[in-house]
């Protein structure tokens, strides 16, 4: 906007004010009147800035977030956060495994071997599967998969006990 036609829009609006204000009969609205105009004033003095602002706006938050190294650290931030998500999960993993193992253990003994957890959506334990030494007897391996189950929050059908010398559970 060149600076003529600023000076040409103040010239108008105060002659517009100046004949409004003229035309109006003294009376108690001739203040608010007087209001009105200086405001429209004040707005073409500072049109040139509110242009300017509309113009760079765009430009200095948007020139931000499309710079190379911007998006670089982005997507290493995304990477990370992903990386971070996996080993949480299994550690958490890795930590059901120990309380399942815990309660396997306190049931039979010695010859709980491992215990294998799935985690389900909701980062919920889904199920698990106990290694046990040995051929133990049907209700040893009920016993112990009830002992899991209660431990992990699952149900004891989500629980499958396998002995090391092959054979699943019922």
């Amino acid at each position: 906007m060149d600076w003529l036609a600023w000076l040409r829009g103040i010239l108008v609006v105060a002659l517009f004010g100046w004949l409004l204000e003229a035309m109006q009969p003294a009376s108690t609205m001739r203040r608010y009147t007087r209001l009105v105009i200086g405001l429209m004033l004040m707005m073409a003095v500072l049109q040139p800035i509110a242009t300017l602002w509309r113009q760079r706006l765009p430009t200095l938050t948007g020139s931000y977030w499309h710079d190379p190294d911007v998006q670089g650290l982005l997507q290493q931030g995304v990477l990370l956060r992903s990386q971070e998500e996996g080993q949480t999960m299994t550690a958490y993993r890795r930590e059901m495994s120990s309380v399942g193992e815990a309660a396997a253990q306190s049931v039979a003994g010695r010859s709980a071997a491992s215990v294998t957890v799935s985690i389900g959506p909701g980062d919920q334990p889904a199920e698990a599967r106990v290694t046990l030494r040995g051929q133990p007897s049907t209700a040893r391996r009920q016993a112990v998969a009830q002992a899991v189950a209660t431990a992990l929050g699952i149900s004891p059908a989500a629980v499958r006990v396998d002995s090391s010398e092959g054979g699943l559970a019922p």
